[in-house]
C-alpha cells in the first residue's frame, strides 16, 4: 500500500512527531511504501523513511496550516496513495488523534469574540472536515474521554472512531543494571543520595503547566526544598520560567535542560515526576515515568492519568492548587522508593501499553484498499 504520512511541522522532541515516526518505521516494516510531507523539519531527517518538504510562506499559524493542506492535497492529487494525517486537514483518510478537540477549547473556554476570529472559524473548519459528520476519515484516537467530545460537537459516527493503546517505547523499562545507571548519572550531576530530583518532561511549559510546578517547589516544606531540585526537559521558551522561579526564590533550584533525548537515563534518576497539566490528550510521559519506577503527581486533565490512579503510581489531582501539589509531591518522597520500583515492573510487565504503533498499521491495511 502506497502511504503519505501528513504532518504541519516537524520537531524532534514532540510526542507527536515521535507517533508518527513510529508508526511510518512499522508501516514501512510491514512492506508497505511510506513517504512523509511536512513543510519543515527540525533536526536531522530518517535515513530509512523518505521523507519531503512542501514549504509554506504565511504570516500566521492558521493561513500556513490551511496553505499546507491545500499544497499536499495538490501534490497527492492522482498518486493513489492513503493519505494518514497526524493534524487536522481536509482529504485525509485516516487521522491520528492526538490533539485534542478545539471547538471544545473554543466555545468551553473563550468568549465569542475569539470565535469570531479568522484563526478559530480556520481551525475549526479543518476539524470538521476530519469529524464532521459528511468526513469519510478514518479516526485513530489515543484517548477515550476525547471520543464524547467529538461526538458531542461534530456528531462523528461511531464506526468512524477506533481506540488505540498506547505506544510506549520499551526502552524506557529499567534494566537489570538499573541501580548502578541511575547512580553513575546522579553523581555526574552532583546529585546526593540524599537529594531529591524532580523531573518535568515535555515541551509545551504552558499547557503542561511549569508554572505549577515550580509554585509546587517553592511551596515544599522547607528542610525538603533545600535538597530538592527541578529538572525542567523539553523544547519551548524558557526565560518566562526563570523569571518565575527567581521570583518563587528558587532560582537555585531549577535547571533547564532543554529537548533531550536520554529521557530514559533521566526518569531512572530522578525521584518523582510532576506533570500537573492544563490539558492534556493523553500524557504519554505519565507512562514512560510508571514504567521507570517514578511516582507522579498529575492532574486528572490528562487522558492517562487513571492509569497512574488505577495502578497505585501516585496523585491525580482534580483541583491541583500549589498547596496541593506540595502536599502530594512531599508525600510521595516520604514512600521507600523500592515500592515505586517494584510497582513499575509489575505494571511493565502486564499492561498494554507498548503496541499502538502495531495496532495503527493494522487499522489502516484493514479500512485502507488492498495494497
Amino acid at each position: 500500500m502506497k502511504l503519505a504520512f501528513a504532518l504541519f511541522k516537524y520537531f524532534p522532541y514532540g510526542g507527536l512527531q515521535r507517533d508518527m515516526l513510529a508508526i511510518a518505521r512499522t508501516a514501512a516494516a510491514r512492506g508497505h511504501d511510506v513517504t512523509i510531507y511536512a513543510s519543515e523539519w527540525q533536526g536531522e531527517q530518517p535515513i530509512d523513511l523518505p521523507v519531503e518538504l512542501l514549504p509554506v510562506r504565511a504570516l500566521s499559524n492558521h493561513s500556513h496550516d490551511a496553505r499546507f493542506a491545500h499544497q499536499l492535497q495538490e501534490r497527492l492529487a492522482g498518486s493513489g496513495a492513503v493519505v494518514f494525517g497526524f493534524n487536522k486537514m481536509p482529504g485525509l483518510d485516516f487521522y491520528y488523534a492526538a490533539d485534542s478537540c478545539f471547538a471544545a477549547k473554543a466555545y468551553e473556554q473563550r468568549n465569542w469574540l475569539y470565535r469570531r476570529s479568522r484563526r478559530c472559524r480556520q481551525y475549526l473548519a479543518l476539524e470538521r472536515a476530519v469529524f464532521g459528520p459528511d468526513s469519510h476519515t478514518e479516526i485513530l484516537l489515543i484517548s477515550a474521554p476525547e471520543q464524547a467530545v467529538y461526538e458531542r460537537y461534530y456528531h462523528t459516527p461511531a464506526a468512524r472512531l477506533h481506540l488505540l493503546p498506547p505506544g510506549i517505547r520499551r526502552d524506557r523499562i529499567m534494566p537489570d543494571n538499573y541501580p548502578a545507571r541511575r547512580e553513575a548519572l546522579r553523581r555526574e550531576h552532583g546529585l546526593a543520595d540524599s537529594d531529591r530530583l524532580l523531573l518535568f518532561v515535555g515541551s509545551g511549559f504552558r499547557t503542561k503547566g511549569l508554572d505549577r510546578a515550580i509554585a509546587a517547589l517553592a511551596a515544599l516544606p522547607p528542610a525538603l526544598r533545600e535538597t530538592t531540585q527541578l529538572w525542567v526537559v523539553g523544547q519551548d521558551k524558557f526565560a518566562p520560567y526563570q523569571k518565575l522561579a527567581d521570583k518563587r526564590g528558587v532560582a537555585q533550584r531549577v535547571q533547564f535542560l532543554g529537548g533531550r533525548d536520554d529521557i530514559a537515563e533521566l526518569l531512572w534518576s530522578g525521584d518523582l515526576l510532576i506533570h500537573p497539566a492544563y490539558r492534556e490528550n493523553t500524557g504519554t510521559v505519565l507512562l514512560e515515568a510508571m514504567i521507570a519506577g517514578l511516582p507522579i503527581v498529575t492532574t486528572s486533565a490528562c487522558g492517562y492519568a487513571g492509569y497512574v490512579r488505577d495502578h497505585d503510581m501516585g496523585t491525580v489531582l482534580a483541583e491541583p492548587t500549589t498547596t496541593g501539589l506540595a502536599t502530594a509531591t512531599a508525600e510521595l518522597l516520604e514512600i521507600p522508593r523500592e515500592q515505586w520500583v517494584a510497582r513499575g515492573r509489575q505494571f511493565a510487565a502486564t499492561a498494554d501499553i507498548f503496541d499502538m504503533p502495531t495496532r495503527a498499521v493494522e487499522l489502516i491495511e484493514r479500512l485502507g484498499p488492498a495494497a
